[in-house]
């Protein structure tokens, strides 16, 4: 679009972009503001080691990378993506020196790979859409209070405001800091880079899983067994990438966001 009159040629001065998510709303300047201020006259009393943050995130635990190496000639075709989910709550502290097991949320209270196990991997809680709910995470955070309080330490916990995570008044180790709404994804730890981290080890330990099963069906001339990830496959894959995500990866992350 060019004006003819010598004004402002459009198509060289403006652009198109897509303004979507958490993000675009976001009052980065005041979120900033509390963090620097209100946020670190709280957290003055706690040493880096009693700082942590926690969050949660959506999982399609049985989905293999979208993309792969083919010949030019060669079709790239595969079936529906699964859309087959968990809710997986993740914490750890400023200092490297300790992450909370992850918690796991899933539909199924009994799912058909948990028969004849006694104990899983990982804390196992259902739902019927598979949300973190303000009763889980009020459970969750109890039972760390407990931990903390019989280790006779206390903590400052920084959570996202959202309907899922409420005020808890009883807690007596922990001090639970709730982010300015529509902040989370500049103030975060979590959610600026920690949670990516995770997710890539875990897309990659699928990889990994994958190409084994592939190899054995190249081993016993069979094509025709289907890869499939069942829940316990998935807890015990999640419980490893958590694991695998470097202490170091996670003081960066939470380092660059300022609050902690």
């Amino acid at each position: 679009m060019r004006r003819g009159d010598g004004g402002v040629q459009a198509e060289e001065r403006n652009t198109f972009c897509v303004i979507s998510g958490e993000a675009a709303a976001a009052p980065k300047e005041e979120a900033q503001h509390w963090a620097s201020d209100a946020l670190q006259k709280i957290l003055a009393m706690y040493t880096p080691a009693d700082r942590y943050s926690t969050d949660e995130t959506g999982l399609f635990f049985q989905c293999l990378p979208n993309k792969t190496l083919a010949l030019k000639e060669e079709k790239c075709t595969r079936g529906k993506k699964s859309k087959s989910r968990l809710t997986v709550l993740v914490a750890a502290n400023v200092d490297r020196s300790d992450k909370q097991p992850p918690l796991v949320i899933g539909k199924s209270k009994n799912p058909r790979s948990f028969k004849h196990v006694k104990t899983l991997p990982i804390c196992y809680k259902s739902n019927k859409k598979a949300w973190m709910t303000s009763q889980l995470f009020e459970e969750w955070l109890k039972n760390l209070d407990k931990q903390f309080s019989a280790s006779k330490r206390e903590i400052a916990m920084v959570v996202d405001n959202c309907p899922a995570h409420p005020k808890i008044d009883d807690l007596k180790a922990i001090e639970l800091i709730f982010l300015p709404p529509n902040t989370t994804s500049i103030l975060q730890p979590c959610d600026q880079g920690i949670i990516k981290a995770f997710k890539k080890i875990y897309r990659k330990l699928m990889v990994r899983s994958y190409l084994v099963h592939l190899e054995e069906q190249m081993k016993a001339r069979k094509r025709d067994q289907v890869y499939t990830v069942d829940v316990l496959d998935a807890l015990y894959r999640i419980k490893e990438a958590w694991s695998l995500v470097k202490q170091q990866c996670v003081a960066n992350f939470v380092s660059g966001t300022q609050v902690l």
